[in-house]
Formats: C-alpha cells, structure tokens, sequence
C-alpha cells in the first residue's frame, strides 16, 4: 500500500447490541410465531476517524462511552452493525473467519488485563511463539522461531531465562510485556491497546508506555490506545478523540486538545483531571446528572440532558463533527454560537 493510505480509517462505525433472546424468550417465539422486539444497546453511532502509520491515537470518556467497543470492533471480536473498517486500504468490515487470518498479521492487540489474555497452561516461549506459527507455513521458516522468539523477549526487556516460565511467576508489569511481545511476533502495522496500562502501579505504567513508544519509534508502528486518564493520553498520544454514548463528541491534536477544548464534555473531562498546578489552564465545568441509557438515545445532541450550555437547538438537532481549523474536530452547536458558552 502507499504510505498516503492510513494504517486505519474507521468511517461511520456501528455498533449495537440486542439484548434478551433468553429461554424465555424463545419459548414464546415458537409458541407464538413472531418476531420479538428486543431492546437494542447503542454503543457505537457513527464513528469516524483515520490513524496514519507510526501514529498514536488516543479514544478517551467515561466508561461505557463505548472506547472499548470500538477497539474490539476494529479488532473482529464483534462484527459492527454498519460502516467500513479499512487496515491498511482493506475494508475487513465484513470479512470472515479465513478472510481475517491474514489482517491478523497487519493488526494485533494489547488487553488490559495481561493475565486473563495470556493461556495459563502455556510456556511464555509458547506464547509468543503461537502467532508465529500460525502465519508462517514454510518449514524453513519455523526453523528460526525460537531464536525470533527469545529476541522479541529481549527487545521488551525479558531474558532466555523467563521463557521457560508459566504467566503466573511473573508480575503484572511483567505479563504486560509478554503480551507486547506476543504482539510484535507478526509484525503488525497497527496494534490496537485496550486500557493497557490502568491495572498496573504508577512506576511500572512509565515503563510501559515508554517501551511502547520506543518500539512506535523503531517499528513505525500506529496505535490505537484506549484510555480514561488524560495524564497517561498527554504523555503516549499524537491525537486524542473524545467519546460519549456512542458518540465522538470531538477529535485533534493532543496538544491542541489539551490547550483549547472546544466541547464542554471535553472540557469538563479536562477540569476533572487530577493536576499538581496550582491554577488550571482550562476553565473548570462541573457536571450534574446522570449519563443516558444507550437503550434509549436522547434526541438531537447526546450530551444536552447533562450541558450546562444547552439550549432548545440542541434538543432538535444532532450536532455532526465540524472543522474549527488547527485540525480539530467538534460536534457541538456552541461552534455556530460561540456566545451562549457565557451562559450558566
């Protein structure tokens, strides 16, 4: 592909949930020969954006914002409802299982429990060497994959010694770089990282986030990171987009993000931050009042039931992305009337 095509381009994401469909459920559709309506969980609308190679994108909201829903769409653990996928031009959208095997090699990911995504039964050797194996069918090959194996330990900071150990002898740091590991077998394109550091103590988060900075540097490799601290975005992120039910509510430049928000979810998210600094460099929005029901979606703008910026317009009409300039992006009406951000 031209290095022009993005590592990723999601474009008018869907995804939603049916939920029920229980015993119950399907007893008295066969009793009564008709279709239920079960209720359906929006938990993505319409997401759009791009991740060019060797970029760090950062999703960022509340949890159940839908961040996490979205790398695992991306990543084919859920099949989205509408809208296109593309890795590397491929739009894998609708791809099947086959289909996906070899976007496995482009595209790869990091859990945020290390624990629960690594076998237990297996050898750490093992694990790391799976991928491998799976993505290459030449005998020739798999002659060099316990060397590649013990180098890709070394590259994230774990010697020969640990390959012969089980994922329970190791800390949680520790278990983390084994799934980075495991990870970078197939060398991936884009690697997608759900909250991979926010089970893990301050000090060894630093050390995470800086080998996977070092390995963008020398691999060129593109992120999508998922996360809730804006410390951890600020230091890891090239760009930063901003969910809220299902929604992204705003997207640019971390540190035009950082330093002139535009979105008053974005801007309360930023005032809600932890800071050390005495003064804060944003002006401080408190919320009130719960976050919707992706059941039941409000109408027009989805942030209008908790903005103390509100107005009627906003409970008419759906808010769609705007470029503000500075490649910024806001789905909010106070960017046609800028005025009304005055008013409390």
């Amino acid at each position: 592909m031209n290095d022009a095509t993005p590592m990723l381009e999601v474009r008018d994401l869907e995804m939603h949930f049916s939920i029920g469909g229980g015993v119950l459920d399907r007893l008295r559709l066969s009793a009564k020969g008709f279709k239920l309506d079960r209720p359906v969980v929006h938990a993505v609308n319409g997401v759009s954006f791009k991740i060019a190679r060797g970029e760090i994108m950062a999703l960022v909201g509340e949890s159940g914002c839908g961040k996490s829903t979205v790398a695992k769409t991306i990543a084919r653990i859920y099949k989205p409802t509408r809208g296109a996928v593309k890795v590397d031009g491929e739009d894998i959208a609708n791809h099947g299982f086959a289909e996906m095997l070899p976007v496995r090699a482009k595209m790869q990911m990091i859990f945020q429990d290390p624990y629960a995504s690594l076998n237990p039964r297996q050898r750490v050797r093992d694990i790391v060497a799976e991928p491998l194996l799976e993505q290459t069918k030449n005998a020739a090959d798999r002659k060099g994959v316990a060397a590649k194996t013990e180098a890709l330990l070394a590259k994230v900071g774990l010697n020969a010694e640990h390959a012969g150990r089980y994922p329970h002898q190791f800390s949680g740091g520790q278990r983390q770089r084994i799934g980075i590991a495991r990870a970078l077998s197939v060398t991936p394109g884009l690697i997608i990282a759900d909250e991979p550091v926010s089970a893990l103590d301050v000090s060894i988060q630093a050390q995470i986030l800086n080998l996977m900075m070092d390995l963008r540097d020398e691999f060129g490799l593109a992120y999508l990171f998922i996360s809730h601290d804006l410390s951890v975005v600020n230091h890891i992120a090239d760009r930063v987009g901003v969910m809220y039910l299902g929604f992204m509510v705003e997207n640019a430049p971390r540190d035009v993000l950082f330093a002139k928000p535009r979105h008053p979810y974005t801007r309360a998210l930023l005032s809600a931050a932890p800071s050390i600094k005495e003064k804060r460099d944003v002006e401080e929005i408190t919320l009130s009042g719960e976050v919707p029901s992706a059941l039941e979606l409000p109408s027009g703008c989805c942030f209008r039931t908790r903005c103390p910026f509100a107005w009627e317009r906003c409970a008419r009409e759906r808010p769609l992305l705007r470029d503000v300039g500075d490649d910024q992006t806001v789905a909010c009406h106070l960017v046609d009337e800028p005025e009304r951000d005055k008013i409390r």
